[in-house]
């Protein structure tokens, strides 16, 4: 049995297009979405439309639950800052009504029995967190920890947009595999293309590959420009186009670094991206695992 994982695509439909001609190619009898399926490319519609067509099974990331919420009873600080989250709030509103709806009612983890291979559990981030992550530079010790309330023997995750391969045990003895295929649509690993996870069962065990696929990003900066995307939402949205073209974690690190500025700096996103970029970059990222 093969089964593909996708995850992190952040509405970049030609880097979805591209994994999906190559998922077609590898014929796996099941694919599943991992989350953050929206949110910093200008293409949310026409990505959850691909999908919707496919009709794959998936689960909520931070920003599904998060876009969500925004505009509803549900909505807390410091989400309520339209300028701090402003990418955020300009997806929640280039959404369409079904798609908005879609993107509130999906799980927060999905278990996965096949009689090919032992349990599978999918979780968008780290179990029970859909906005914490497992990172590839942790040690077991702390993996051991984070792994030690889940059942199944693998862990499927995302949201590090960093591919990740890992088996881990505790002090009993008991073992968890930890995978991440990348992610499809904003890398931060360094590789621009888009990257994925396959899962193959191999005598009564599962195997891991993954898998990138390169794909054209030279129209990326004028989708940007003509969805009024970098005009609306301004300096950020330039940061979350240089992910797209680099694949280096300028959007996370940014919202990172952003969050922690003083209150004042909230109000001012052009002038805390000046503030940002002079301090930080390849080499000197605001944090060591973003």
């Amino acid at each position: 049995m093969r089964i593909a994982f996708l995850a992190d695509i952040h509405g970049n439909l030609p880097a979805l297009e591209a994994v999906v001609k190559d998922v077609d190619a590898q014929a796996p009898d099941v694919v599943y979405l991992v989350g953050d399926q929206i949110n910093r490319a200008p293409w949310n519609n026409e990505v959850l439309d691909l999908l919707e067509s496919r009709r794959w099974t998936g689960i909520e990331g931070n920003h599904e639950r998060i876009v969500g919420r925004l505009g509803t009873p549900n909505n807390r600080p410091p989400f309520t800052n339209r300028i701090m989250f402003s990418t955020l709030w300009w997806t929640m509103e280039q959404l369409r009504p079904a798609h908005l709806r879609a993107v509130r009612v999906l799980p927060a983890e999905i278990k996965l029995d096949f009689p090919e291979g032992p349990p599978i559990l999918m979780v968008h981030a780290k179990p029970g967190h859909s906005a914490l992550g497992l990172f590839p530079d942790m040690d077991d010790a702390r993996l051991a920890i984070e792994m030690q309330h889940v059942d199944a023997s693998v862990l499927i995750c995302a949201h590090t947009h960093r591919p990740m391969v890992r088996m881990v045990q505790n002090e009993s003895g008991h073992t968890w595999h930890i995978w991440n295929g990348g992610s499809i649509g904003m890398p931060y690993n360094g590789d621009p293309r888009a990257q994925y996870l396959l899962v193959d069962s191999h005598n009564g065990h599962w195997r891991p590959t993954l898998r990138a696929v390169d794909y054209d990003r030279s129209g990326l900066r004028t989708a940007y420009e003509t969805s009024g995307m970098l005009r609306e939402i301004g300096p950020s949205a330039e940061l979350h186009l240089r992910t797209a073209l680099t694949g280096e974690p300028w959007s996370s690190d940014f919202g990172y670094w952003y969050r922690q500025q003083p209150p004042e700096m909230h109000n001012d996103l052009s002038g805390a991206v000046a503030i940002y970029l002079a301090r930080h970059g390849p080499g000197n990222w605001a944090f060591r695992s973003v």
